[in-house]
């Protein structure tokens, strides 16, 4: 009882610390995002590949076709950024070079962001991307979903729940460096934190709490890998060896494979957290955009 008396006063501390740390953060993910917008980045669209801007569901997004290909396959991509950052912008020229690789029109989504949307908006956004898709008449079997960090989750939630409403699942799902685990218990993110320069555990911890609200964050609704993992389409996984969330895709791989789940994970060593979107600069960050490419192909009518 002592103990516990002494240690009110830090415990108040600490929760004041949390508190002032995620406002601070939504603060600067308000920012840095206000600024982008100014800088009014120019889209970066390889010369083979037709960008065409829509409104889906509401959401501004865009599709990425290659030019004179008369392919029916098409990508649902969700972009990363710790569920708060990440835009058309920042992912155009991966999904561009995905849509080559893949032989795919690629639909890349500008979903509802935190703080000032938190779960379940960015999953609702992607919901009714895959309705808008499925009304257009897109069929399943030539339907993928892809994403990376964040996006990841999201593609994950979004299996689970096609699955569980008994709505048609897509032909295959790619993740990139996918984070799926929002309680932040996966032990590279320790000890492979002196070679991950890009994601840390206390940002990790702050992203999950902008998304999460007031939601648990083992809720399998905000960590889609505590749901059940059963009567999901073939997966590929890509994750470095060397970045904090590669436990993260280690971990699904087993609990896809335990659940009967068809799944490929490629490991990379050396590469920073989703190095595909150096694709246009790093070979090895190339290489792994084509083995996606492939894997759509192969898993996916044209």
């Amino acid at each position: 009882m002592m103990d516990e008396y002494w240690n009110w006063p830090f415990k108040i501390w600490q929760s004041s610390a949390d508190v002032l740390g995620r406002q601070w953060l939504a603060s600067q993910c308000r920012l840095l995002r206000q600024h982008l917008d100014e800088l009014a980045l120019a889209p970066r669209v390889p010369h083979d590949i037709q960008r065409d801007q829509l409104e889906v569901a509401g959401r501004h997004a865009e599709l990425l076709s290659p030019i004179g290909s008369e392919t029916q396959r098409y990508i649902l991509y969700l972009h990363g950024g710790g569920f708060a950052l990440g835009s058309l912008d920042t992912h155009r020229e991966l999904a561009a070079l995905l849509a080559r690789e893949a032989q795919a029109h690629v639909l890349l989504l500008d979903y509802r962001l935190a703080p000032e949307h938190p779960w379940p908006a960015g999953l609702e956004d992607a919901r009714a991307a895959w309705h808008w898709l499925h009304d257009t008449g897109v069929s399943p079997e030539r339907l993928v979903l892809a994403g990376d960090s964040a996006g990841g989750a999201l593609v994950l939630g979004l299996l689970q729940h096609l699955r569980d409403a008994h709505l048609p699942q897509p032909a295959a799902a790619v993740m990139m460096s996918p984070w799926v685990d929002l309680t932040c218990s996966a032990l590279s993110i320790d000890y492979n934190a002196p070679t991950d320069l890009v994601i840390q555990r206390p940002q990790l911890k702050a992203f999950a709490e902008l998304y999460a609200g007031r939601r648990p964050l083992n809720d399998p609704g905000i960590s889609p890998l505590f749901g059940d993992l059963s009567q999901l389409p073939p997966m590929l996984l890509q994750v470095s060896q060397h970045e904090s969330l590669r436990d993260d895709a280690v971990r699904l791989k087993r609990g896809l494979q335990q659940a009967g789940g068809e799944v490929e994970l490629e490991e990379v060593p050396w590469m920073p957290h989703v190095w595909q979107l150096m694709s246009s600069w790093w070979p090895q960050a190339a290489a792994s955009l084509r083995q996606a490419g492939r894997f759509a192909r192969q898993h996916s009518e044209a």
